[in-house]
């Protein structure tokens, strides 16, 4: 799965250079904000709504002929979530932040089936995720890089919701498939949905359900890379990291 990500001197620029396909709008927004912890949003506490932490990723969406750059809220909020956090019918808050897929029937389940039905599909760049070893206890935290791309482009289900201030804003599900041997070597049994290839990127916000059904592939192995990161990326929001080196001075 997905449950964290890291966005580090990440430029619209360069995202819509490596994915040249893409046509960008006129002028770009200002750059995603560096972080090296992004978690989806939370309530610090449970019962109190005032403690909510928005969080986002930035994200690519199909707007007429212009493929726009956005920051889109994570987790996915349903339309019937009301811009809030989802919640069951006994109240407790379900995890929309990935949409895993499936190969039996509809291709997700039915909270991500209307974003489907109306190809409201995301790329969303990160420059690494996540990965926690649940074989162990406590478990041990991985980020996952790119050996062959500046950065990881990851498919998504979006959601248009409208804020509390009334702008109509968009949030965001990263889809997962099932893993290859470097993720699994670290106990691990789902990957987000990384695009293979640039030119891939215009076909996931464009084409057909059954062309980019076929882009929801295990990365391959050669190309992933993992390394050991300390314990503390596990409290959310903390960005005092020291991470190793070969994570932290990618470009």
């Amino acid at each position: 799965m997905c449950g964290k990500a890291a966005v580090s001197h990440l430029s619209w620029k360069d995202v819509y250079g490596w994915a040249s396909s893409l046509t960008p709008p006129r002028a770009l927004p200002a750059d995603p904000k560096d972080r090296v912890n992004i978690s989806p949003s939370r309530l610090r506490r449970v019962r109190e709504p005032g403690s909510m932490v928005w969080e986002t990723l930035p994200a690519i969406y199909a707007d007429g002929a212009t493929d726009q750059p956005t920051e889109a809220t994570w987790p996915f909020l349903p339309y019937w979530a009301n811009g809030q956090l989802p919640r069951n019918k006994a109240s407790k808050l379900i995890s929309t932040a990935n949409a895993r897929l499936r190969h039996d029937g509809a291709p997700f389940a039915p909270s991500y089936m209307g974003a489907w039905a109306k190809d409201l599909r995301l790329l969303v760049p990160v420059s690494w995720f996540y990965e926690f070893d649940s074989r162990v206890k406590p478990q041990i935290p991985y980020a996952v890089f790119p050996l062959h791309a500046p950065f990881w482009t990851l498919c998504g289900l979006g959601s248009w919701y409208t804020a509390a201030d009334g702008s109509q804003k968009l949030s965001v599900s990263i889809i997962t498939v099932e893993p290859n041997e470097i993720l699994k070597s670290v106990g691990h049994n789902r990957s987000p949905a990384i695009l293979q290839s640039p030119h891939d990127a215009e076909r996931w916000l464009r084409a057909t359900k059954q062309e980019v059904l076929e882009l929801l592939q295990p990365f391959p192995s050669e190309s992933m890379g993992v390394e050991q990161v300390p314990m503390g990326i596990k409290i959310p929001g903390n960005e005092n990291i020291t991470l190793p080196a070969c994570i932290a001075k990618r470009p």
